[in-house]
């Protein structure tokens, strides 16, 4: 009795592509969630004229004791979960249809344009809803000027009109285009040696 023929060397399956998109937001969210309490803090020493932190530990227990935990948090949006997603886009998009990788031009190109869309689509105005909602101190929802995210954007849209939302929209173009950028070839020149 003859044995089937088994493929010495199977070709892998690939992983599709929004399965790429979603583990890429899900990697997103979980980032956020541990980094923001330390951009929270960032923040705060940044915009701190009194003196009144004297570091990144004493900042943090100030922030806590008198807004409590959740107050870390402040500011924290879907956007990392939605750049993730833009990321895989950009990849597709430029990859060598007859091999299916990315060149390191292909990388140079699609993280750059990644970061740009990410930059005016997502980053920009969600970094703006962020800031002004970690530069308020205090527990009173009375004594807030912003409620939350929601009533933040409103305000802005009010005051300063919708480009209020875009506010360092250039600088956050040129961070995120060049980040993205050497990112994607960082990442694919790994990917080639592994």
């Amino acid at each position: 009795m003859e044995q089937p023929q088994t493929n010495p060397n199977p070709k892998p399956q690939s992983t599709p592509p929004y399965m790429k998109a979603i583990s890429g937001s899900f990697g997103g969210v979980m980032e956020a969630c541990c980094l923001q309490p330390i951009d929270v803090i960032k923040t705060r020493l940044q915009l701190d004229r009194t003196g009144c932190y004297k570091g990144i530990i004493p900042c943090g227990a100030t922030v806590y004791r008198a807004e409590g935990l959740q107050s870390l948090w402040k500011g924290l949006t879907l956007k990392y979960a939605l750049r993730m997603g833009s990321n895989a886009v950009f990849q597709g998009a430029f990859k060598d249809s007859a091999t299916g990788s990315l060149s390191n031009q292909g990388g140079v190109f699609a993280g750059f344009g990644a970061g740009v869309l990410e930059a005016l689509a997502i980053v920009t105005p969600f970094e703006v809803l962020k800031i002004r909602l970690q530069q308020q101190k205090g527990l009173s929802p009375e004594l807030l000027k912003y409620k939350g995210p929601i009533h933040c954007a409103r305000t802005i849209i009010h005051k300063e009109g919708i480009f209020g939302l875009w506010a360092g929209a250039a600088p956050t173009v040129m961070r995120n285009g060049t980040n993205q950028a050497a990112m994607f070839t960082v990442k694919n020149a790994f990917d080639v040696l592994l």
